[in-house]
This record gives C-alpha cells, structure tokens and sequence, in this order.
C-alpha cells in the first residue's frame, strides 16, 4: 500500500509539472536584457526603447513557488514589448500569474500582461490593466478580454483599494472556446480554484487565434497610460493547482542568505561566496565587500538594501 501512495504522488507531480507551460523566475544576470533568455520582441517590427532588463529581487509573495528565487524585471510606461512561447493550446482554459509592484500609474490606464498568439502576431486576449484611481493615489486592476467595442467601458476594474508599492499577486485566466478573461487578486494560495472574487470580462472580438494561444506577453504600454512596475514569477499553466506548484528541484530556502546586522557590521552564516555585493532598492550598487569568517563592515546610510552572495539574496535594514 506505501508503495502504491507514493507512486501515485510521484504521478501526480509529473501530471502537475507537465501543466506548467511556464515558469520564469528571471534567474540572470544582473544588467542582462530579457530578450537574451528566450523572450522575443513582439509584433512585426519589435520596438528596441527601453529594453526589459534584469534587474535586483525586491519583490516577495508567501507561499508562492520561485517567490525570492532568482531576480525580477522592470517595466517602464513605454518601450519594448516581449513575450514567451509555449505549447499551442487549443482547448479548456489557460492560466497565468505574476507577483507586481506598482511604482507609479495613471489615470486612464494600460494593459502590461496578457496571452496571445504568435510572436507577430495581434490577437491578445486577457489583457491586464493597471490605473490610477481619480483623485487618490491608490490603484485599480482590470481585465479585458480583448480588442472591440470600448476599450474603456468592457474593461472590468476592481473595486477594492490597491495601493502604489504594494506586492501583489494576479492571476488571470482565459478560457480557449471564447476567448472570455477573468482575474483574481491575491488568490489563497491552493490547489483549490476559487468560485468567487472573480473580475470577468466577456465583451469584444470573438476572433480566436487559428493555432491556438502560444504566448505569454509583457507590455510596456503607452509613455501617456501606462503604469510602472517590477514582475516577478510569471507562471502559464493549464490548471490552477499547476500554477502553485514548485518545478524547481532545489528548495527556496538554499537561494535565500541568513544575513544578520550589528550596527555596521553584516554577518553571513550561510554564503556561497566571500564576495557580497550591497544594492539599493533602485538596483544600482552601493558597496562591494569581501567577507572575513562570514563578516564584513558596511558603509552605508541608513535604508533598505539587498545583499548578493552568487545568486543567493537577501533584504537588510539599516
């Protein structure tokens, strides 16, 4: 009987990691543009501005699988667009999630998120819109189904206050026979898909995508709508329960750094490296240092800061 339980939940790991289309951690070097690691311009003539680069991790989720492992990008309000492909799917529904950071929005809003077709292609279906709610500076969340009709009045926005460099989780979901959009904030975390607190929309274009949908888009919108955010975790799945489970073979744990501070001196109990390299929430960097039995003297003001050991991280505090 042990034998038969644990090959079932062998079985029932395989099933889940072969559900997950995508898992993207941006696990690169610092600096790199994303396009170098298997992300493609999108459209016809792909814009070069504001390339989407890799840069230092400072967003974090509880409980969401890659959360704190490798390092995060940056979208800016206009510039190059890019996306990812996967496995055609023609049939049920597709699901898709990133952690954000809204750093700056406005008013009439910009879709940075969405499913689609081919790299040059136009059909984007589940757009996910970022606004600045009128007169505060908290934020709305949208989703739009896609191109047709209003663009404006078929987006549907939540109701509930977000707030400007906050983490959130999003999840949408797209279902293949319509093409109908639906997203979630802050979702538990579960195997279990939600029946309610959904944003749905079902209005516009019914034109679905001949070979199915392909790929997952990040857009830098327009430089007069668009917000500005850091992403992370970017999951595409065929279920819900695929998009919460791990397919790292190593635990978090081992990319995170037990870092402590005493005044200004930083002590690392668990270090890859003797080299540390000391980054402000901006992700220029401050400081370099070699550590001397796993301890070395900081000389830094006051703030927020990340330590960088290899590709192990960690936040301190001065």
């Amino acid at each position: 009987m042990k034998k038969i339980t644990l090959l079932l939940s062998f079985i029932a790991c395989v099933v889940m990691a072969n559900a997950q289309l995508v898992s993207e951690n941006f696990d690169f070097t610092l600096g790199d543009q994303l396009k170098t690691h298997g992300w493609v311009g999108t459209g016809a003539a792909p814009s070069t501005t504001n390339p989407i680069l890799i840069t230092i991790p400072t967003i974090t989720y509880a409980g969401y699988p890659g959360s704190g492992v490798g390092n995060e990008i940056t979208l800016m309000n206009t510039g190059e667009d890019l996306n990812k492909s996967f496995t055609a799917i023609t049939s049920g529904s597709i699901y898709y999630s990133a952690l954000i950071n809204v750093t700056a929005a406005q008013a009439t809003g910009d879709y940075f998120f969405h499913i689609g077709d081919v790299p040059t292609g136009t059909t984007f279906f589940g757009r996910i819109y970022i606004k600045q709610k009128i007169g505060t500076s908290n934020l709305a969340f949208g989703v739009l189904k896609t191109s047709g009709g209003t663009t404006v009045q078929n987006t549907s926005y939540s109701d509930s206050i977000y707030s400007l460099n906050t983490t959130y989780l999003l999840v949408a979901k797209v279902e293949v026979a319509t093409g109908n959009s639906s997203l979630i904030i802050n979702p538990a975390i579960s195997a279990t898909e939600p029946t309610s607190g959904w944003l749905v929309s079902t209005v516009g274009t019914t034109t679905l995508p001949a070979a199915g949908f392909t790929t997952v888009n990040l857009r830098q919108g327009s430089a007069s709508l668009a917000a500005s955010l850091k992403v992370d975790g970017v999951k595409v799945a065929t279920s819900w329960a695929a998009l919460f489970t791990s397919t790292s073979v190593n635990p978090v744990s081992t990319d995170i750094l037990n870092v402590s501070t005493a005044g200004k001196k930083l002590t690392i109990t668990n270090s890859p490296s003797n080299t540390v390299e000391i980054f402000n929430t901006v992700g220029s960097k401050v400081q370099s240092l070699q550590l001397l039995n796993g301890s070395a003297d900081l000389n830094l003001a006051k703030g927020l800061y990340i330590v960088r050991a290899g590709k192990a991280t960690a936040k301190i505090m001065l």
